[in-house]
């Protein structure tokens, strides 16, 4: 929504530009304040560099798709990274699956089918921007485990601290080369949307995710990814007038259950593996 309400005014990728110029405050507080390294290590620097790639990818696509699409839809296309998480966290960090968390795989890409059907059956919505935030939520995916896997050698806030570095020029000398500027006009709606999502998201809320993820299995916190489609659809009806379809509907339920039974298997899988640990 944040994103919608700002892309009138700025383009797309200084959108990203400016909330990652907004986060680094918060995130060198947030370093200071656990103690963690402001520098990365220098046997580590390749390592980041990847991370830092796969965050401008990610955020990259999303606000451009999101930007040629609706709120809604978008909020439930990025939200397919817990399916890819899952998968992933089973062959390379170990984590497992049961036949619930598969189950929910097959009833998240039905519900991907349906939304993405839309605009070709319907002409609702943007299918290449439907396409351009899947393939965003795809990416992140893939970043969350690649994260999860490097923490031991780059902590995590120190991680999030170098992305937002990274990628905060990048987007703004891209934004300038492509648009030929990073702010079309001045909004108050435009400046909030900025504020929110420099504060909030990349300041709070990616800090609150990275920490989580170090602490805990990546398959659990699929489940965080549950309500986010609801919030998206609902503010985007409410707010922009997006309208809201039977193919909507039941493509985003169909979203939310997969990542419901997705994560609850994970969940399964890990009481399992408890209870087996304390038998032997």
């Amino acid at each position: 929504m944040a994103v919608k309400f700002t892309v009138p005014d700025v383009p797309p990728l200084a959108c990203a530009g400016w909330r990652f110029l907004l986060a680094l405050p918060i995130l060198v507080a947030v370093c200071r304040w656990t103690g963690h390294p402001l520098a990365v290590p220098r046997a580590a620097w390749g390592v980041m560099a990847i991370h830092v790639a796969l965050t401008i990818v990610q955020i990259g696509s999303f606000n451009w798709g999101t930007a040629l699409g609706q709120a809604g839809r978008s909020s439930v296309f990025i939200n397919v990274h817990p399916l890819v998480v899952a998968p992933l966290a089973w062959l390379w960090l170990g984590e497992r699956m049961t036949g619930r968390g598969l189950a929910g795989l097959i009833a998240a890409a039905l519900g991907v089918a349906v939304l993405v059907s839309e605009p070709i059956l319907r002409g609702g919505g943007s299918l290449t921007g439907d396409l351009i935030v899947l393939a965003s939520g795809i990416v992140f995916g893939c970043q969350t485990v690649f994260q999860k896997k490097t923490f031991h050698r780059i902590p995590a806030p120190t991680m999030l601290l170098w992305q937002t570095i990274g990628a905060m020029p990048f987007f703004l000398a891209l934004s300038w080369l492509i648009d030929g500027t990073v702010v079309e006009r001045y909004s108050h709606q435009a400046m909030l949307g900025i504020l929110y999502q420099g504060i909030m998201v990349s300041g709070f809320c990616f800090t609150v995710w990275m920490i989580l993820l170090n602490r805990h299995p990546a398959g659990q916190l699929a489940t965080l990814a549950f309500l986010t489609p609801l919030f998206g659809i609902t503010f985007g009806c409410l707010a922009r007038g997006e309208p809201f379809t039977w193919p909507l509907g039941l493509g985003a339920a169909l979203v939310g259950l997969g990542i419901h039974l997705t994560a609850s298997g994970s969940a399964s899988a890990r009481r399992g593996a408890s209870w087996e640990d304390r038998s032997n």
